[in-house]
């Protein structure tokens, strides 16, 4: 057995609860700029989160860009930053995270969906295939911040996109990329993607928000 092996998995049933916490505060949550960071974009998000009583009385907690240290003990440096992580106890090793990126924004030099950048760049979905994050995790998220509002858009172009990368991506078996998730019981549409990361199944969560 790894050391990996030995990282407290994160309590599966709070997943559902952090997903409908986060999906009642993107719903408020609207882009300031045409091309605003989604790293302000986070950070704004996280603002409303630390404000939430329903946080401040469960058994995690929200982190912006936490800094994993994954790598060997004496190699000095951090191997990224999560964008948003949900933190419980059983050490730093076990959280839940959640990789933000912009989606559908209109430039000076024009319009671009940036689909790319959430399924197959070394900053998107691949964060967590190639185990840069939730290295000994099975869940994780990601969140699109839509500046179009164009979501039915942005999730064809996703699920396109997973399912001409399904090898690299690691889709697992004969799955479909992208299915609708029954995690959360409400309006707002939350889809997942099942992966096989050696021995470990690890399940993608996704949410589209428009901003």
């Amino acid at each position: 057995m790894s050391a990996v092996d030995c990282v407290p998995l994160f309590p599966a049933e709070q997943v559902p609860a952090i997903l409908n916490i986060l999906l009642d505060h993107t719903r408020t949550l609207r882009k300031l700029s045409e091309t605003e960071r989604e790293d302000d974009l986070s950070d704004r998000l996280v603002k409303r989160l630390r404000l939430d009583p329903r946080i401040r009385n469960s058994p995690f907690s929200p982190l912006r860009e936490f800094r994993v240290y994954d790598g060997p003990i004496d190699e000095a440096g951090h191997s990224g930053r999560i964008d948003i992580c949900f933190m419980c106890m059983g050490g730093d090793q076990t959280y839940f995270a959640i990789e933000a990126k912009n989606l559908h924004v209109t430039y000076a030099s024009g319009w671009k969906s940036k689909v790319a950048e959430y399924v197959t760049s070394d900053q998107g979905m691949m964060c967590f295939i190639m185990s840069k994050y939730s290295a000994a995790q099975r869940v994780g998220a990601m969140l699109g911040y839509v500046f179009d509002g164009a979501i039915d858009q942005a999730r064809i172009g996703i699920a396109r996109a997973i399912e001409a990368n399904k090898l690299a991506l690691k889709v697992e078996g004969n799955n479909n990329g992208l299915v609708r998730s029954d995690i959360v019981k409400r309006a707002e549409r939350v889809d997942e993607s099942h992966h096989r990361l050696g021995r470990r199944p690890f399940t993608l969560y996704h949410l589209l928000m428009p901003v």
